[in-house]
This record gives structure tokens, C-alpha cells and sequence, in this order.
């Protein structure tokens, strides 16, 4: 037979009844107990030297009347039989708890099978007493936070959603409570991402109209990069919010619900008293639709701990202690991990940044932040460039970034090209200036960088010999000029010709007279003045 207790006020009528003369059988039907019962504490009450028509009993009195009142059977001659039962079986039962960790219940279906007829009840008690389970663990009521000290938030999967063109998604809950007042806000989102969540937490902060000094988070990822117990390392993300609004993040430990009761039961709260049988078109209905919920449902409700309204509370003694909010939108920043290319560039956002190759050669690793209107990056904390940002496929080059020797090239511009030359030698500049000659100078480009480098590798005094030789026989080519180079052709001197030797060029030279014809017309005509005559000329 289940225990029955038997509270001090039914006592105390027990004993009340009988003093003004009432029968046991009439006191038992009047309070709804055993006549055994009402016997057994009258009995006791006489002997604690009550008596009948007397003075009420004192409080010594009550107290050993209340000893009377203790649970299970007066002596242990019924359960030492079930005891003994059991303790045949308990190794077994220990291995099954703590080898096997079945639960309780399945020991009693696995005991029932083995013809071990005892309730779960008396199974619980042999357990405990037996110390074969954890003892519970008491616990204590932390002390309650000051107003506008400290927010809780949490996720959680509220269902799916459909919306008006017939897609259906997964939405979740993020759940933001004020301990002080139980004043929540909920805004529905689809990802936990960092900007998903910090517009929600914004969104919360407009309607608090203020931010509190400390916020327990939940560990997602976004948040918090490394989930360690003692030394949990938030983003560089987040952080940065964090000091932006001047709060600190303090991230609850993973599978500890009691490092933020208040807000834990707040999701299953918001689930079922808002969004079963709610009707939403689309993600932004929801939104709308939850914050009119938690100002006047959810903050006008009678709540199960406070017995408050934690709406009112919360305008009479929180929202003043409450840090000012501006209002003003935060820009979410990326933040990124990037190595810098064999080109000095980064690629961060799908969009390449040039970067120092002084400071940042390649190899290095930096640190990126963007923005929608700046590109920082840092190397070891220290800012090394910023550019403007660039939508994905874009590039942002500044010249200055590439090594000296890389420039012309990498800009396509034969001046500079045509300027270094000119340090090298007159000649090595003529050439250079004839070597860009024409509509498409960059094309030979390389050619130019390939004439610089014949510097560094024959001396800038040999190559300006070399292209002074090269520019006498009118040959502009940079292969040909390494060639001079290589067979020292430069050096050379160029032979002069004999001084009897009519040069080919003058060999069948005339004078200017021989094609004067008026000259000859004359000699024609005057034969007497020593000219020849006619005849002979014919």
C-alpha cells in the first residue's frame, strides 16, 4: 500500500475533534483518514499529556505528534523479503548500471524477465540504498543579477516555414531574456551566421532601447572560435561588435544549461505559445509578428517565477539601467586568414589586393578585414595596406607594391624602361628609343627587360659599345646584341680600306659634267674651237 502523509494541520484537527468529544469513527470520517490512523495519533497525544476538554497542544507537543508521521511501514518485517531478493542480483544490476549504463527502467524490465517480481519503486530504493546510483546533487540558487547588468541569448529550431511561393525552410529562434525582468525578444532567422546574428542581436537592442554591460552567449561557431571551458577565445568578429557596443562576451560552456537558466526554456516558451498554429508569409512577417508577441504577450504574462508582469517590470526598474543605444546601423566586417600570392596579391572576398613586397614578400600570412567600403590588412597587428573594396572578379593594384625591377613590366610601360636605359649609356638609350619605335610598343617588352639585364650580366660599358656597334649596321635586335656580347664583337675594330683601292661605291663614278648636255650641244656646233667634228662624234 502506497504511503500516505498526513500534514500537520490534519493533525492538529485530529487532535481538536477528539478534545471536544467527537468518536474516533466521526473524526475519521470529518478528516478523511483511517480510523487507525486517528487512533494512532490520539494515542500518541494522551501519552504526550494532552487530554480531553484540556488546553490545544503546544508546539513540543505537535513536534513529537509529527514524528508519529514518517513514510514506509512501521517495521521492516514486509520489505526484508524484497530486499533479499534483490541483493542475490546485485552484481548484476551494478554491472548493468555502471558497465552497460542501462537506465533504471530497462533493469527492471531485465529483472521482471528473470522472474524478479518487485516494483520500480522498491527497485529505485535497494539501488540507492545499496549505493549502486549517483547520489543527486544538491544545488543552490545563484544570486540574482542587478538590473540592466547582463542579457542571456540561446538558439533554437522552431520548424519549418512556407512561404508564399511555396518554399519551405528551416527557422530557427534566436531568444534574448533580461534575467532581471524576464523581458525576452525573439527574432527568427535561417542561419546562425555572425551577420545574421548580430542583426538579430541590433534588433534587440532597438527594442530594449539600450545594450546591457555583459551578454551570456550561446557557443556557435560565428561567435566563439574555440569552445574551451576556461579560456573560451571569441572571433575577431564578434569581439569587435562586442567592443563596438560596449559589452562584454561571456560564452557559456558546452552542455551547461545552468550557465544560462533564464533563457533556456525560452525557445520551447516560443515555440509553443508562437509559432505552432501562427500563419507567417515569409521571414520578415515572422520577424514583425514575433516582436508585437514578446511586447504584448510574452511581457504581459503572469511569469512562473517573479508572479510579475515582465513588461512592467522591466519599463519601472530596468530600461534605465539599461546603456544608451545610438541607433546606429553596425556594419558587420569579414575578417580573414590570406597568404600573399607569387604576384604580391591577396585574395580575399573573390577580389585580389596588392600588398608592400618589402614588408609582405611572398609567403607571408596576414590578417584581412572588409568592409563595404575598405579592404585593412594587418600583418602581426600592425596595418600594412588598405584598399579600397572591390566587387568579386575585381583587383586593386598600387604600382608601388611591386619590386623595382617588376614594374615596367608588370605597368606595360616602355618610358620607364627607356629612362633606366638612358643611365646605362647614350648608346643603350638610342637603342632602347628605337627598339619602341611603332604602334605597339609594349609588345616588346620583354625585349627591353631582356636589354636591362644584359647590363647586370656584360657591364653597362660593353653593352653601350655593344649597341653603338649594333646601331652602325642599323641591327635593332636584343638576340643579335647578346651576341655581339658573347663573341666580343664590340671590341673589335672596324678595318679600313687601302688607300688605292677605289671603293666599290665610287668605282663607276662620273663627274657632274658628263651629264651636262648643253656642254655637249656646244661641241657639236663649233667644230674649228678644237672640238671634234661631227663625224667623228657619230
Amino acid at each position: 500500500m502506497a504511503y500516505r502523509e498526513v500534514y500537520r494541520v490534519q493533525i492538529l484537527e485530529v487532535v481538536r475533534r477528539w478534545q471536544l468529544g467527537e468518536s474516533r469513527r466521526s473524526v475519521a470520517r470529518a478528516t478523511g483518514l483511517s480510523r487507525n490512523t486517528v487512533e494512532k495519533y490520539v494515542r500518541a497525544a494522551v501519552a504526550a499529556g494532552v487530554g480531553q476538554g484540556g488546553s490545544p497542544p503546544g508546539e513540543e507537543v505537535v513536534a513529537s505528534l509529527l514524528g508519529q508521521n514518517q513514510p514506509g511501514p512501521t517495521s521492516g518485517v514486509a520489505a526484508a523479503p524484497l530486499a533479499a531478493m534483490l541483493e542475490v542480483h546485485r552484481e548484476q544490476i551494478a554491472d548493468w548500471l555502471s558497465q552497460e549504463h542501462l537506465q533504471l527502467t530497462r533493469v527492471h524490465e531485465l529483472l521482471l524477465q528473470q522472474g524478479v517480481r518487485v516494483s520500480y519503486t522498491t527497485l529505485r530504493r535497494f539501488v540507492r540504498q545499496a549505493g549502486l546510483a549517483k547520489a543527486a546533487r544538491s544545488t543552490v540558487r545563484m544570486a540574482e543579477w542587478p538590473p540592466g547588468e547582463v542579457a542571456e541569448m540561446d538558439f533554437g529550431r522552431l520548424g519549418l516555414l512556407t512561404e508564399v511561393s511555396g518554399k519551405r525552410r528551416a527557422v530557427w529562434a534566436l531568444v534574448v531574456v533580461l534575467p532581471y525582468s524576464r523581458h525576452s525578444f525573439v527574432w527568427p532567422l535561417y542561419r546562425q551566421t555572425l551577420e545574421e546574428v548580430i542583426t538579430g542581436l541590433e534588433a534587440a537592442w532597438r527594442f530594449f532601447r539600450g545594450v546591457p554591460r555583459r551578454l551570456i552567449l550561446d557557443n556557435f561557431p560565428a561567435a566563439v572560435a574555440g569552445p574551451d571551458s576556461l579560456e573560451p577565445r571569441p572571433t575577431r568578429g564578434f569581439l569587435e561588435y562586442s567592443q563596438a557596443r560596449g559589452l562584454l562576451a561571456d560564452p557559456a560552456r558546452v552542455r551547461h544549461p545552468k550557465d544560462k537558466p533564464h533563457v533556456e526554456r525560452g525557445v520551447q516558451y516560443t515555440r509553443e505559445r508562437f509559432f505552432k498554429g501562427g500563419s507567417f508569409r515569409d521571414l520578415d512577417d515572422m520577424r514583425l509578428q514575433a516582436e508585437r508577441w514578446c511586447r504584448d504577450v510574452a511581457g504581459l504574462r503572469v511569469h512562473g517565477t517573479t508572479r510579475k508582469l515582465p513588461f512592467e517590470v522591466f519599463l519601472a526598474e530596468e530600461q534605465m539601467h539599461l546603456q544608451a543605444y545610438d541607433g546606429v546601423v553596425y556594419e558587420v566586417p569579414l575578417w580573414r586568414e590570406a597568404k600573399v600570392h607569387l604576384d604580391h596579391h591577396i585574395s580575399f572576398a573573390q577580389a585580389l589586393y596588392s600588398l608592400p613586397s618589402t614588408t609582405c614578400p611572398p609567403g607571408t600570412k596576414v590578417e584581412v578585414r572588409g568592409d563595404s567600403g575598405l579592404v585593412r590588412i594587418y600583418r602581426k597587428g600592425e596595418l600594412v595596406k588598405a584598399h579600397v573594396r572591390r566587387p568579386p572578379g575585381g583587383r586593386a593594384t598600387d604600382a608601388a607594391d611591386y619590386p623595382t625591377e617588376k614594374t615596367p613590366y608588370a605597368l606595360r610601360s616602355s618610358d620607364r624602361i627607356v629612362q633606366q636605359a638612358r643611365e646605362l649609356g647614350a648608346s643603350v638609350a638610342s637603342f632602347a628609343e628605337q627598339l619602341f619605335e611603332g604602334p605597339l610598343p609594349w609588345a616588346k617588352l620583354r625585349q627591353g627587360q631582356k636589354l636591362l639585364r644584359l647590363a647586370e650580366k656584360y657591364s653597362a660599358a660593353r653593352l653601350d659599345a655593344a649597341c653603338a656597334h649594333s646601331l652602325a649596321h642599323e641591327l635593332v635586335d636584343v638576340r643579335r646584341l647578346e651576341r655581339i656580347l658573347v663573341l666580343a664583337l664590340e671590341k673589335r675594330a672596324e678595318p679600313s680600306p687601302p688607300a688605292d683601292v677605289v671603293p666599290l661605291s665610287a668605282r663607276f663614278a662620273r663627274p657632274g659634267s658628263a651629264f651636262d648636255h648643253r656642254r655637249r650641244h656646244r661641241m657639236r656646233a663649233s667644230p674649228g674651237q678644237g672640238c671634234l667634228p661631227l663625224e667623228m662624234l657619230t
